[in-house]
């Protein structure tokens, strides 16, 4: 397992891996992640959730770089600063796109996009003897899970980028009403027996939407009062479902310092980001649809 000491403090907190047995050795995974990064943060919960049967050691392998605007000096003549995501070389060598999560097995092979690594993580519990697993066996079930991590990717996480990124008012508020639309959505879908949306037990959607979930704070703190998540009685099950889960201790360990986060995605509300996400949103795509080449050209 890693040297603890030497990782970023999230890592830290994280739960020791443990061995089945003496016989059964537990898969490791080399983790490229970033502690600040939402999409990563899903691939840590799955991890964590699983933290008795499969074993990994984290490595920061994203973070910034600040460089002068090329457009120079504000109107008012002070110096513009933007930041560029500075990225390891082992992450630029698993994965090229230079994005995290990224997992490397034993093997070296590597594993990316987080939906993907949340049902990767899943797949090699599952073979570890797992029971608590983020697929439900049911077919039917399994689908409507997938269908509903893609619902909750598209209409609850990318618009928060929007509301964040975007300068003029009316495309913040679109986004914003896209965002609460999405959750709305996934509160009528809750199952009835809760808390989690599959019942008693989260799944590959709530660790979809949790990483944002956990975030939406910073949208009032930037951008003002009109873009708190409403309170009314459609959203109160939504409410209760973000309770649940950062109540839930292997949830718990894997939440950012919310002061530090804010200090953090500070760059993405004034502007001076320009990461992929960034960029796509910039340019009027969403922030699941970044194309590696017309996105990462302005990053570099």
């Amino acid at each position: 397992m890693p040297r603890r000491s030497a990782l970023p403090s999230l890592a830290r907190r994280l739960s020791p891996a443990r061995r089945l047995s003496a016989r059964t050795s537990p898969p490791k995974l080399r983790y490229l992640s970033a502690w600040f990064c939402p999409f990563a943060h899903r691939a840590t919960l799955a991890l964590e959730h699983h933290s008795r049967h499969i074993e990994w050691e984290w490595e920061e392998a994203l973070g910034w770089e600040k460089r002068p605007s090329t457009l120079g000096e504000e109107a008012d003549g002070r110096s513009v600063d933007w930041f560029y995501h500075w990225k390891s070389p082992a992450l630029l060598q698993a994965n090229p796109s230079g994005l995290v999560p990224t997992l490397i097995d034993a093997s070296g092979r590597a594993v990316y996009e987080s939906l993907v690594c949340i049902e990767f993580i899943d797949e090699l519990a599952a073979q570890q003897g797992s029971t608590q697993l983020l697929l439900p066996a049911e077919p039917a079930e399994r689908a409507r899970c997938r269908i509903w991590a893609d619902v909750v990717n598209k209409r609850c996480c990318s618009p928060y980028y929007g509301v964040l990124v975007k300068t003029e008012e009316t495309g913040r508020q679109e986004s914003f009403a896209t965002l609460v639309d999405g959750l709305r959505r996934f509160s009528r879908e809750l199952n009835s027996e809760g808390p989690f949306f599959c019942g008693a037990a989260p799944s590959l959607v709530d660790f979809t939407l949790l990483p944002w979930a956990f975030r939406y704070y910073v949208l009032e703190h930037y951008k003002g009062s009109a873009y708190k998540i409403p309170t009314d009685g459609e959203l109160m099950k939504y409410h209760d479902w973000l309770e649940a889960m950062v109540a839930l201790p292997q949830v718990a360990r894997t939440l950012p310092d919310k002061d530090r986060y804010l200090e953090h995605v500070a760059k993405y509300a004034n502007a001076s980001a320009r990461s992929k996400v960034a960029n796509a949103v910039r340019r009027g795509a969403s922030a699941h649809e970044i194309d590696d080449e017309r996105d990462e050209s302005e990053t570099r």
